[in-house]
């Protein structure tokens, strides 16, 4: 197999757990001063505001949710909280897909575009 071969399977791992799921496009913009970029998830380029090679400023994103339960807040939130951090206990996230890998998987994973 060859190594393009390989990464095209290994970004159709990774976006995968995608299928299906409703995605906006949009500039990106940082959920918080202590966390300024974000990655796609299927070939990892960087998402940011701030300009630099191969920063990405706009892409397609969806809400997933943190999965933390809300019994019991973890100790990582905990101290991120008493240093000043704004963190919820309960967080959703962006998923962000860069627009190629969003062309390059919509219709093999059936990844849906918000009109």
């Amino acid at each position: 197999m060859s190594t393009d071969e390989e990464w095209k399977k290994h970004k159709l791992s990774q976006l995968s757990r995608f299928k299906g799921k409703l995605f906006q496009a949009s500039d990106y913009s940082a959920p918080s001063t202590d966390w300024d970029h974000d990655h796609c998830e299927g070939c990892t380029a960087t998402f940011a505001e701030f300009d630099g090679p191969e920063i990405l400023h706009s892409g397609y994103f969806t809400i997933c949710e943190s999965g933390i339960d809300d019994s019991k807040t973890p100790e990582f939130i905990v101290e991120m909280q008493e240093q000043g951090c704004e963190v919820m206990a309960k967080p959703d996230v962006k998923s962000w897909i860069c627009k190629e890998c969003f062309q390059e998987y919509r219709a093999i994973l059936n990844l849906r575009l918000e009109t």
